[in-house]
C-alpha cells in the first residue's frame, strides 16, 4: 500500500465538502481527475470510504475514522515540515547551558592570569 498525501488532502475535502464539485474548487483540480483518485484511494484502502449517489455524498463508517486519522497524519507532517524550517533558519534548536558553582570565582583568576 502507497498512499500519497495528495490523497488524503483530497479524501479530508471530499470528507468536509461532501460534494465533489465544490471539494475541487476548493483544491483547484477538476472534479473528474478528483473522483478518479478517490477510487484509487479507497483500492488502496480496501474500503469504501463515501457512499455516492447521483445527488449526495456521505461518510461511510471506515470513511468517518479514515477522515479522523487523515487529518491526523496532515498535521503531522505540517507540523514536521514548520519544526524543519524553524531549526534550518536557526528559530529553534538545542542550547547547552553548563554550570559551576564556582562561576563567581572564573572572573577573579582570569584577571589573575591575563
Amino acid at each position: 500500500m502507497n498512499i500519497e498525501l495528495r490523497h488524503l488532502r483530497y479524501f479530508v475535502a471530499v470528507a468536509e465538502e461532501l460534494h465533489f464539485g465544490r471539494a475541487a474548487a476548493r483544491l483547484n483540480i477538476s472534479q473528474p481527475p478528483l473522483s478518479q483518485q478517490i477510487q484509487i484511494l479507497e483500492q488502496q484502502v480496501g474500503a469504501r470510504l463515501l457512499a455516492r449517489t447521483n445527488r449526495s455524498v456521505a461518510l461511510t463508517a471506515a470513511g468517518r475514522q479514515f477522515l479522523v486519522d487523515s487529518r491526523h497524519i496532515l498535521s503531522l507532517v505540517n507540523d514536521a515540515a514548520a519544526r524543519a524550517e524553524r531549526l534550518h533558519q536557526g528559530e529553534a534548536g538545542e542550547i547547552r547551558i553548563g554550570f559551576t558553582s564556582s562561576a563567581p570565582f572564573i572572573r577573579a583568576v582570569s584577571h589573575t592570569f591575563s
